[in-house]
């Protein structure tokens, strides 16, 4: 349940690389129990905004709130709670993967679990791959796994993941995908960067669009549905330019694309007044549908 405590906040948040901007005036606040999604293409800053929360840098200006406490004069004890997995994890490849998360676990908590954490446990078993072996025979597949595990397994109040399905089969990631939802049952707070839009739009709450170092705009996923409008497929056995003409009272002829005899256009008006407009015409195939989130988000990349 999303709660109206914040656990994050972002303000002014500006980093600079020499002249060159990573991100620039980044304001954002997190909701205790949301699934975040922060989108924008490789490039767009989404990594050096992460970085800048976890403290593996510093910002040029700006101010991050993690848990109600400053980042930079708090950092060790707002790290303990978060879960992290880079873009580009890298894992000790000499060991098993149970060496190496039972290793991390007693770094993270001091305390010596020997084989057995009831929470470590639980995780190994979602995912059916042998942690006994050493890592250097795992596939890239296998090793974001175990990064998957090692964010989640301390129990962290927030959980930050940067293109945490790289490598996962269509399996593992519905899996990935029951384990978030599942944690933010538990309470959990999780912070999604992606360029894979379809993954943000099966689990986030909102979502934030992330251009050249800016964010553009943030917006509930339910919101996003609602503005989606239709995609909208017509076929009949006049021309289609004739076609065209007859919506040319609901919908812009320079909107409207002619494919293989097929017009195709993007719909957000009165769906009754489409239906009555297409009543009047001879139909040979119709479709409507609603558009995934990457259509919506390159529409609006583009307008931006």
């Amino acid at each position: 349940m999303i709660r109206e405590t914040s656990i994050m906040e972002l303000r002014g948040l500006t980093k600079y690389y020499r002249s060159s901007p990573g991100i620039m005036d980044v304001n954002l606040e997190i909701k205790e129990g949301e699934i975040f999604g922060f989108l924008g293409p490789n490039g767009a800053g989404k990594t050096t905004t992460i970085r800048l929360i976890i403290g593996l840098i510093k910002p040029t200006k700006g101010e991050i709130s993690v848990f109600g406490k400053s980042g930079t004069t708090n950092h060790r004890e707002i790290i303990r709670n978060i879960g992290y997995i880079p873009g580009d994890i890298g894992l000790y490849t000499e060991l098993s993967g149970n060496e190496y998360l039972y290793h991390l676990l007693k770094l993270r908590t001091g305390k010596s679990y020997g084989n057995y954490n009831e929470n470590l446990v639980s995780l190994q078993s979602r995912f059916n791959i042998r942690f006994d072996k050493k890592i250097k025979t795992y596939s890239k597949g296998m090793r974001q796994i175990v990064g998957i595990i090692q964010a989640f397994m301390h129990n962290p109040r927030l959980v930050i993941l940067d293109e945490p399905t790289s490598g996962l089969d269509p399996f593992m990631q519905e899996e990935f995908f029951d384990l978030i939802l599942q944690e933010k049952e538990n309470g959990k707070t999780v912070f999604l960067s992606s360029h894979i839009l379809s993954e943000t739009e099966k689990v986030c709450d909102r979502v934030g669009i992330l251009k050249k170092g800016r964010l553009i705009h943030v917006e509930k996923m339910s919101r996003y549905r609602k503005m989606a409008g239709k995609n909208v497929k017509i076929e009949t056995p006049e021309p289609p330019e004739r076609t065209v003409e007859k919506l040319g009272g609901i919908v812009e002829s320079r909107d409207c694309k002619i494919k293989n005899g097929r017009i195709e256009f993007y719909y957000n008006g009165d769906m009754q007044e489409l239906i009555g407009a297409l009543a009047q015409m001879q139909i040979r195939d119709f479709v409507c549908e609603t558009p995934r989130i990457e259509d919506l988000f390159f529409r609006y990349y583009e307008e931006e």
